[in-house]
């Protein structure tokens, strides 16, 4: 061996040492690296906060200032401007939300997640909607298309500002498109899905039922009032008749695969309904001015659907101050006060749908419509219409197509940003009865001491009621004429001095007709909040925004009433109900997180209900109500019915699985106990345990390890869906809004998450722990901490 291979010799044993010792160091390094890589580039995307910018087309320089919370504080010569200052701010805060927006509505969001949206697209294109409202924006008003062009402005020169594309691109590998004025209109229709979606898919499962169980018993499983009804001109529908035991009788009936127990019962939770709005006059009080509140429901989420904001259009005599909240991918103020109005919405569920049979021979015209795929091959699709109407289902060789009012032109306009303009109750509803947006029932008070109530958005002129509820109508029934807006319902000072709605009936006789019934709430929520206006002679701010808290279960208790009785009756002899009625006797009749009570009545009355509704339903949809996907869910109308079969017992009704009515109760408080307890400690199976708050960011659903950083953090929560503060783990308050015009000072306005959709922006989270808290948070902006001056581009 010469000298040369003996070093080698010794030279490469080492080798693999160093090597690793070299990549053991390297390794973190290079990941380091790679942090502070994704670190940096997700922080260029923050939006600014300070200095100068450029917006194209500005009369004038305009200021975008910030208080602690964020609250956007838009000061320009002329609306026009305004408008531009917040399309400038939405982009920069919210603008992967606003995209996630339209394209849902569009039905593109394969564009940006791929072929695992595509479902979801194609349910969603069937509309033709970004076609339909290119169509309309055409047909707007001049004034219209200018407010949505100066938006559309400020939107674009607040996207290409951002020194990185904002983050969730970044994740996505994917790049942002500009905004279009065609995409507000693209959010206002998803705000119409949204919030119509629910009333449509039970409009045909109603249809449906009616064929096939007949119209007496329809009529019984599908109730449109009753006790809890809290209508505002004081209206009662009479029950339907029970039906006798010629037209249903279960006793005989059989309910799949059911243990001698019972029938097994798949407990689901019927679909939440939210929103409130109340108010009261001048005359109710104690400094004279009128008092309006607000809660609009929807899902909660990470950033909060709703954008703070308060506008400053002119100076001096004739500016104009409004606060309020804004919704990204639009100029409104779509909630708030300008100092002479403040109006409040809650979704109003009337009729604003047709479910159409097609005749065998009808020949539908038809248009091919292209999906884009990010990283695959575009789909195309074929959509069929009938007068414009796209078939969405079938059934058989039956086809069926939606009429739908969001099809139509006239359902979209920019009438709304006009409230900013109103000086009284009435002109406030006269203007929302012309305004093209989902249909909302509009409460308004003015600084004068008035108040009024009216549908806002634009309504069919036939009858929706008598032809098509719960029922499929023929081509020739579909509705095409516009009310004029000068005959919509409006109930305007009420002799009373308050108003109240919570998604509930509000009228009956011809204004009743001419709305429908597209899936009202049970009035529970609305009759506590009426009561507890009326309560009190005078109302403040304070006595007007305990509302939004009040968790007391007063329909709860009529279940827990009628589960006491039955568990008194049995404790005797069963153990395990002396603890039931230990545990209902202590409780304090609230929706509170920490009690147990609560939760096994409210999982009890679950169980009842469906189990009745399996029982009542299975002889007329047969298979159809075994197979999860096709299943027809009670709606929560069914408690009329449930409840009254309940107090007068009839033995036809009652399920052949149960010896009484009694055992039936017993026997889904005794599952329900199981459910919410398996481990047996009944008394620690909370509330707030089930309601905690669950508020996550889009992203975090779809990549859980993301949650840390990107969701809210979860909460025990009170609260449930029938009573006035509704609260779930992912639906709830979207905003609590109380105001007096005039006296904004002492209004205030709380949202469950902060303005900005940026993880590391100071207003990410800012305000959350004061919603949960339930602390007021002051309406109009506090002192500006950041501020940016525009210029024009």
């Amino acid at each position: 061996m010469n000298d040369k291979s003996a070093k080698d010799s010794h030279r490469r044993p080492g080798a693999p040492r160093r090597w690793l010792v070299r990549s053991l160091v390297g390794l973190p390094l290079l990941l380091i690296a790679l942090a502070l890589g994704i670190w940096t580039s997700v922080r260029a995307s923050l939006p600014q906060l300070d200095g100068d910018a450029a917006i194209p087309g500005l009369s004038a320089p305009v200021s975008l200032g910030r208080d602690a919370l964020g609250t956007l504080v838009v000061e320009g010569r002329t609306r026009l401007d305004v408008a531009r200052g917040l399309g400038f701010a939405h982009a920069q805060e919210r603008f992967f939300e606003m995209d996630l927006t339209r394209r849902s509505a569009a039905g593109e969001l394969s564009a940006l997640f791929g072929d695992k949206a595509l479902e979801r697209d194609r349910s969603r294109r069937v509309h033709r909607l970004r076609a339909r409202l290119t169509d309309r924006f055409e047909q707007l008003s001049g004034e219209d298309r200018l407010l949505l062009l100066a938006y559309t402005e400020g939107v674009n020169a607040g996207l290409h500002a951002l020194p990185m594309r904002p983050w969730q691109y970044l994740l996505l590998r994917a790049r942002p498109q500009d905004w279009t004025p065609v995409d507000s209109l693209l959010v206002i229709a998803e705000m119409y899905f949204m919030l119509q979606r629910t009333s449509f898919e039970t409009g045909f499962e109603r249809a449906v039922l009616r064929e096939r169980a007949g119209d007496a018993v329809f009529d019984w499983l599908s109730p449109r009032g009753g006790r809890w009804d809290a209508a505002l001109d004081g209206s009662q529908l009479a029950p339907p008749p029970m039906p006798t035991p010629e037209q249903l009788d279960v006793r005989q009936v059989r309910m799949p695969d059911a243990p001698a127990s019972g029938p097994a019962v798949s407990v689901a939770e019927p679909p939440v309904l939210g929103s409130n709005n109340w108010a009261v006059a001048g005359t109710r009080s104690t400094h004279g001015g009128a008092i309006l509140a607000d809660d609009m429901h929807l899902g909660l989420g990470v950033p909060a659907i709703w954008y703070r904001a308060q506008f400053q259009i002119g100076s001096g005599a004739n500016g104009l101050r409004a606060a309020g909240v804004t919704l990204p991918g639009l100029p409104a103020l779509v909630v708030g006060s300008n100092g002479a109005v403040a109006w409040g919405f809650t979704n109003a569920y009337g009729q604003w749908f047709d479910w159409v049979e097609l005749p065998p021979d009808a020949k539908p015209s038809t248009h091919t419509e292209t999906l884009e795929v990010h990283g695959g091959p575009a789909v195309t699709m074929t959509v069929s219409e009938i007068d414009g109407a796209p078939i969405v289902a079938t059934d058989g060789q039956r086809r069926f197509a939606l009429h739908w009012i969001a099809h139509q032109g006239a359902a979209y306009n920019l009438e709304l940003d006009r409230m900013l303009q109103m000086r009284h109750v009435s002109d406030a509803l006269s203007l929302a009865q012309r305004a093209g947006m989902p249909h909302q029932n509009l409460l308004a008070a003015d600084r004068d001491g008035q108040i009024g109530w009216t549908i806002a958005g634009r309504l069919w002129a036939q009858p929706g009621l008598p032809d098509g509820f719960g029922r499929f109508v023929a081509p020739t029934a579909m509705r095409r004429e516009w009310l004029d807006p000068d005959r919509a319902p409006q109930v305007l000072s009420p002799a009373q001095g308050q108003l109240w709605t919570a998604n509930n009936r509000q009228l009956d006789g011809a204004p009743g007709e001419l709305l429908g019934d597209g899936g009202f709430d049970l009035g529970a929520r609305a009759q506590q909040i009426r009561d507890r206006l009326s309560a009190r002679d005078k109302h403040d701010e304070a006595s007007i925004g305990a509302i939004h808290h009040d968790d007391e279960a007063r329909f709860m208790k009529t279940w827990a009433a009628r589960l006491l009785a039955v568990a008194r009756g049995d404790a005797a002899t069963h153990p395990t109900h002396r603890a039931f009625v230990q545990l209902l006797e202590n409780w304090n009749g609230r929706a509170d997180a920490d009690s147990a009570a609560y939760r096994l009545v409210r999982q009890a009355r679950l169980r009842v209900l469906d189990t009745l509704w399996d029982a009542w339903t299975l002889p007329a949809l047969g298979d159809r109500q075994l197979d999860p996907k096709r299943r027809i869910r009670w709606r929560n109308q069914f408690e009329y019915s449930a409840a009254r079969a309940l107090d007068e017992r009839p033995a036809h009704l009652l399920p052949a699985a149960y010896a009484s009515w009694d055992a039936l109760l017993l026997a889904q408080l005794d599952a329900a106990a199981r459910e919410i307890a398996p481990d047996g400690n009944l008394g620690g199976a909370t509330w707030g345990a089930q309601n905690a708050s669950r508020i996550q960011h889009p992203l975090a659903k779809a990549i859980p390890a993301l949650s840390r950083w990107l969701d809210m953090p979860s909460a025990p929560q009170s609260g449930d869906s029938n009573l006035p503060h509704v609260a779930g783990p992912a639906f709830g308050q979207s905003e609590r809004l109380v105001v007096s015009p005039g006296r904004e000072e002492q209004g205030w306005l709380s949202m469950p998450g902060g303005q900005s959709g940026h993880p590391m922006s100071p207003f990410y989270g800012a305000g959350h722990q004061d919603w949960v808290e339930g602390k007021p948070t002051p309406l109009l902006a506090g002192p500006v901490i950041h501020r940016i001056t525009a210029h024009r581009d």
